[in-house]
């Protein structure tokens, strides 16, 4: 007997392959059962532009499940930048430096090579090896790849290319050593493209990342997916999809939280496990039941990435107390603490804005935080220049507000961390906080 809600319990408790019904049921006779799923999942699927070797169209089941935990991990990596833009620089380096250190692990493993000691995983990171032997090539390759894309501000093929050329050594040229020949892989037993196929699913990978229905973490995913399937170069095939994935979720505005996150986990991974699981999206031509199975894993490493940056942000405001207590109480007593309000992130907007430009950017901010009235998000678009102060008298004159109203929307913007609130003589001025480090 047909259960009418077969297909959510399927599709949202566990996004079940056909097999795994009938290991539930216990039973080989599934069919009506899962013509309930397949019906279900019919609501929710995405077509992609991306296809098989054959030709074939991918598909992915965007179900509420999915993108509400997808679109909630989001959230939590921009509020996770947010955090990381409050630490100190140096406090930032620690950050970044320990993150990385745990890629490079991570490709040593990969690529069976050991590291003696952390102290030598630590001057790999910070490319400070004075003598490294050749067993260390391939590590030393991909930190110093990984810092040459940390803040790519464009994402292509040509980018790809690049990331491929610097991983093997080849930085001088930029043409792409793209496979000429069928790779035997034991391991992995999806189907490989033929070499002269693989100009064209770029292409087509490339329309996919630009969708604008599908979110940019499971677009990062769906990276390491393609390079798996298509294999397209000679060499460092899996290096090319970690770091292509941080770069795109870098360059899709999580900055350095998107290149934070462990990517070489996934495209690393040679367990028999993993592989069935995208042998059942290349059979079935449906993405999700990979995205689905990696997706978790991603969340759990948010919550290392949110715990160490919980740890430098109080080791960071212990430090600012200490440095304030030694100041002298009448140079600080008339500075109110501007707190951040919790779930806001804080996009990445130029610190000059051209006024042909406010309008855009005004629209950008109120997608981000639709909380912000309008006026607000316009008055900080073309108020944003780091370093000078703004008060209450010009956004009740830029905005045409009566006073109370321009009072209260600056206080709020101060509040969600969008200005530094200080007293200067008898008033209140607002200094924007920066948003963006700039590049040296």
């Amino acid at each position: 007997m047909i259960k009418t809600d077969e297909g959510r319990r399927f599709t949202d408790e566990v996004y079940a392959t056909k097999d795994e019904v009938k290991a539930i049921f216990n039973s080989n006779d599934v069919s009506s059962s899962w013509d309930s799923v397949i019906s279900y999942r019919r609501f929710y699927d995405e077509e992609t532009d991306l296809r098989d070797c054959e030709n074939n169209t991918y598909k992915i089941c965007l179900t509420k499940k999915l993108l509400f935990d997808t679109y909630s991990l989001q959230t939590k990596l921009l509020n996770n930048l947010l955090v990381y833009r409050q630490l100190s620089i140096n406090f930032q380096h620690q950050f970044l430096l320990k993150r990385k250190m745990a890629s490079l692990l991570a490709t040593s493993r990969a690529n069976g090579v050991i590291l003696k000691s952390e102290e030598t995983n630590r001057k790999l990171a910070l490319l400070e090896l004075e003598s490294i032997p050749s067993s260390l090539f391939v590590i030393d390759a991909y930190s110093r790849t990984y810092d040459k894309f940390l803040l790519t501000n464009s994402f292509d093929d040509q980018v790809i290319n690049n990331i491929n050329g610097f991983l093997i050594g080849n930085e001088e040229n930029t043409d792409p050593k793209v496979r000429k020949e069928i790779t035997k892989d034991l391991v992995n037993l999806l189907k490989e493209s033929k070499p002269e196929e693989i100009s064209s699913q770029f292409k087509d990978l490339f329309v996919f990342l630009s969708s604008e229905n599908i979110p940019a973490l499971l677009k990062a995913l769906t990276i390491i997916y393609f390079f798996d399937c298509v294999r397209p170069y000679e060499y460092s095939n899996e290096e090319t999809a970690s770091l292509s994935a941080k770069a795109f979720m870098s360059f899709s505005g999580f900055k350095e939280i998107g290149y934070a996150i462990d990517f070489e986990s996934i495209a690393y991974s040679r367990s028999e496990t993993f592989f069935k699981r995208l042998m059942e999206s290349e059979k079935s031509l449906d993405l999700t039941y990979y995205l689905a199975y990696v997706l978790p894993y991603i969340i759990k490493e948010e919550g290392e990435i949110a715990k160490d940056l919980a740890e430098l942000l109080a080791q960071s405001q212990e430090e600012a107390k200490k440095v304030s207590n030694n100041q002298n109480p009448s140079d600080s007593k008339d500075i109110p603490v501007t707190t951040l309000a919790p779930n806001l992130a804080l996009p990445d907007f130029p610190l000059g804005t051209q006024s042909d430009k406010i309008s855009d950017i005004t629209d950008k901010l109120l997608e981000v935080h639709p909380q912000l009235k309008r006026k607000q998000a316009h008055f900080f678009a073309g108020h944003c220049t780091i370093s000078l102060h703004y008060t209450i008298e010009q956004f009740k004159e830029g905005e045409n507000t009566v006073y109370e109203t321009a009072r209260t929307s600056m206080e709020d913007l101060a509040n969600r961390g969008f200005y530094k609130k200080e007293k200067v003589g008898n008033k209140f001025v607002y200094t924007p906080i920066p948003l963006k480090e700039n590049n040296k």
